[in-house]
């Protein structure tokens, strides 16, 4: 971890980790947290950005975290984020559809 990393701002709306993933992952953080850019989406009245990895809604976005008032947890995420690449992270949507993939409307 370099020095510059130390001070590299992180947009916490747009990190996100997911419950399904950590849950079926045997709680790896590491493989639950992603960066997404794209729009959130409407699941039953609450904007929501679904997983690209399980296709899940069951997320949190990092600014979420932070406003429920959990400074340890969110510490602790940003940690992880901040000693690896952003690429890491960054990860493409499969094709699976599940209930909550269909038919999404996006939330503006």
């Amino acid at each position: 971890m370099s020095i510059l990393n130390f001070f590299k701002k992180i947009d916490r709306t747009r990190w996100f980790i997911c419950h399904n993933c950590l849950m079926h992952n045997n709680h790896d953080t590491l493989n639950s947290i992603f960066y997404s850019e794209s729009p959130m989406v409407n699941v039953l009245g609450r904007p929501t950005m679904i997983c690209p990895r399980c296709n899940d809604g069951n997320t949190r976005s990092f600014q979420e975290i932070k406003d429920e008032g959990s400074e340890s947890t969110l510490w602790g995420l940003e940690r992880i984020v901040k000693k690896h690449p952003r690429s890491r992270f960054i990860v493409k949507p499969t094709n699976q559809t599940t209930a909550v993939g269909q038919n999404r409307p996006v939330v503006q």
